[in-house]
């Protein structure tokens, strides 16, 4: 079982810098706001993200966020209260699907508390990524990198824990992401930094990104919260909500700010 106690304590005294980020536009279609956007499968996020990735590999830097490199771990309180929620109930085997991870930063940002686990992490990403990722990281035997069309193919690999690591909001159908997740019957579902509106429907809009990090734009969704609790369904129950204090979402028009949710099935076991 996690050891939260020793986890959470200084993931609570860690000084997280403030920042913003900004969203343009309100936008009536994908198409239409793909039309506004640069996107993210540009050779230079690609290469920044790979530079990035060599440092991990070589123990310059533990982990990376973002392209981003850290010199200590950075801990997600919410896929650690998610993988101790469900410890039990799977065994201690714990089989991750993260959507969109680039190269396992999420499991790289945890990993000295996953390296104690019996945990296999699957990442969904685009095809140049998984290719360089097989790469490079094949000789960690419990990573894995597939793309979304390999997923289809694999339809019979029992997972039991699905992360959207900040992800959800960039995917075109997010409604029917979810639905394919539960109907796999997964134990419990992690959204992290995902854009929730303070009220009304649901916005579309052109993210925008900027240096440190990159430059570049891409669609983004901003959800409404009761809708998402909706597309999760009764089989779930929510265990976990919290919003980031330290980052202020500038939109257009209307407000929101990022959520963690951690979702698990209804069962004795939990």
């Amino acid at each position: 079982m996690l050891n939260l106690i020793s986890i959470i304590f200084p993931f609570f005294k860690s000084s997280a810098s403030e920042k913003t980020v900004s969203y343009k536009g309100s936008f009536e279609s994908w198409e239409q706001a793909t039309k506004n956007s640069v996107g993210y499968d540009s050779e230079y996020i690609l290469k920044k993200s790979n530079d990035t990735l060599d440092k991990i590999i070589t123990g310059a830097k533990k982990c990376e966020k973002d392209t981003i490199s850290f010199d200590e771990y950075q801990y997600s309180l919410p896929l650690l209260l998610g993988l101790n929620y469900i410890t039990k109930a799977a065994k201690d085997n714990l089989n991750v699907l993260d959507f969109g991870g680039s190269f396992a930063s999420s499991y790289f940002r945890n990993f000295d508390v996953l390296e104690n686990l019996n945990v296999k992490w699957t990442v969904v990403e685009q095809k140049k990524i998984v290719e360089i990722a097989l790469a490079k990281l094949k000789h960690i035997n419990n990573l894995s990198f597939i793309t979304s069309s390999e997923l289809d193919l694999e339809k019979k690999k029992s997972y039991n824990v699905v992360l959207f690591g900040s992800s959800l909001q960039f995917m075109q159908s997010p409604s029917d992401t979810i639905k394919n997740v539960i109907h796999q019957g997964v134990e419990s579902i992690i959204f992290e930094q995902t854009p929730v509106v303070n009220s009304g429907e649901r916005k579309l809009t052109v993210q925008k990104v900027r240096e440190p990090i990159y430059d570049a734009s891409y669609p983004a969704w901003h959800f409404n919260e009761k809708e998402l609790v909706k597309w999760i369904g009764s089989t779930y129950r929510l265990r976990h909500k919290s919003i980031n204090p330290h980052v202020t979402n500038h939109c257009e028009g209307f407000e929101s700010k990022l959520f963690d949710f951690v979702f698990t099935k209804h069962s004795p076991n939990f």
